[in-house]
């Protein structure tokens, strides 16, 4: 048996993404420990046969003397863990766990969902973000990338070799869980955006491609959105000006993210106009296991998922007005084009099933 231990921004995202290939290392009598964000999901894990350990990370981390607080924290919680193997996702736990795990000679598999904001910084942080990602990569046994762009930066600027590295397919999808729903069509075409509520997600775009719409196409359509705000992101949209605009738009917004497939299996179309630096875009993944056809940017993790007139349009993050003609485009598709569109999201789906991505941790676990 070996310890186990995962550390991550939040609980939510374990939960929420990786809970299959937790279940599968407690099934191989592996002690299974968690350190990331209390949350309403922190109970569930439990019930896996997780042991678990709160630990909230600032997202923004503009105090240098709070981070090195929290570093020395997970250092005492790794040291005091003893883990056999460690996994860290998301950025931040990459950069502390592996420099902790570098130390104490802790066998590691970093993954790496996308750089998001880190190549926002300003210039003195993007340097001391790239010479700590250097120091503390230097042992790491594996590095898991979900897109190409993330992994030829890594290797552009020095930071891994190339033998330590694999792309794979994001955290995989559960198709028997997203399982394919018959697209069907009837009086009007249902459009449907999730994701959080940052402007970088496009959130604004999409409004304001509705607002732009012609009438004729409005009513044929209806704009829905579902998400959570986030008052603690400089990114934030501000409440006032989502509702503002949505009440303008006849745009419906749900701020709840606890049924998600059930949103996706009531829409026509998902759109995701992000301008973010998104890894392998999880609601783009299950958008297509449902079998729904997509909207999306020309950034690198969607296009893994979205492939342009075939199961999506693709849009130019250079030419957000193209949204627009985006929705147009696929309002004016003829229904066996649609149908056919979301049996091609089916199949690229399959392409990620989530059974390959675990099999490759655990043969990570298993390896001497």
């Amino acid at each position: 048996m070996k310890k186990i231990l995962l550390f991550s921004n939040t609980s939510w995202s374990l939960y929420n993404f990786r809970k299959n290939l937790i279940i599968e290392l407690v099934k191989s009598k592996n002690e299974v420990v968690i350190i990331s964000k209390q949350d309403y999901t922190t109970t569930k894990l439990k019930k896996i046969g997780c042991k678990f350990y709160n630990l909230s990370l600032e997202r923004r981390g503009d105090n240098i003397l709070n981070e090195l607080l929290s570093l020395y924290k997970v250092y005492k919680l790794i040291k005091l863990i003893k883990p056999n193997i460690l996994f860290n996702f998301t950025i931040k736990p990459i950069v502390y766990g592996s420099f902790i795990s570098r130390i104490l000679e802790i066998k590691t598999l970093n993954t790496l969902d996308g750089l998001g904001a880190s190549l926002k910084l300003n210039f003195i942080k993007k340097i001391i973000l790239l010479n700590f990602l250097r120091v503390s990569q230097k042992k790491v046994s594996k590095f898991f990338f979900v897109n190409l762009h993330d992994k030829n930066f890594f290797l552009q600027k020095k930071i891994l070799e190339k033998k330590n590295i694999k792309l794979i397919n994001g955290t995989g999808i559960d198709l028997d869980f997203f399982k394919f729903k018959k697209n069907s069509i009837k009086n009007k075409i249902k459009f449907l955006l999730i994701s959080r509520l940052i402007f970088s997600k496009g959130v604004m775009n999409y409004l304001n491609a509705i607002l732009k719409l012609p009438d004729k196409y409005k009513k044929v359509s209806s704009f829905s959105i579902v998400g959570l705000t986030d008052k603690n992101l400089k990114d934030s949209i501000p409440k006032k000006i989502l509702e503002s605009y949505a009440k303008k738009s006849n745009t419906k917004i749900k701020y709840d993210l606890k049924n998600i497939k059930s949103s996706i299996y009531n829409s026509n179309c998902i759109v995701l106009p992000t301008y973010y630096n998104e890894g392998l875009p999880r609601t783009l993944l299950e958008a297509a296991s449902i079998g729904r056809p997509i909207i999306t940017t020309n950034i690198s993790g969607c296009k893994r998922i979205a492939k342009n007139n075939k199961n999506a349009f693709i849009y130019s993050i250079k030419k957000p007005d193209h949204l627009k003609k985006q929705i147009i485009n696929f309002i004016l598709l003829k229904n066996n084009k649609k149908i056919e569109m979301s049996r091609k999201s089916r199949e690229i789906a399959k392409k990620f099933d989530e059974k390959k991505i675990i099999t490759l941790y655990i043969n990570f676990v298993n390896e001497r």
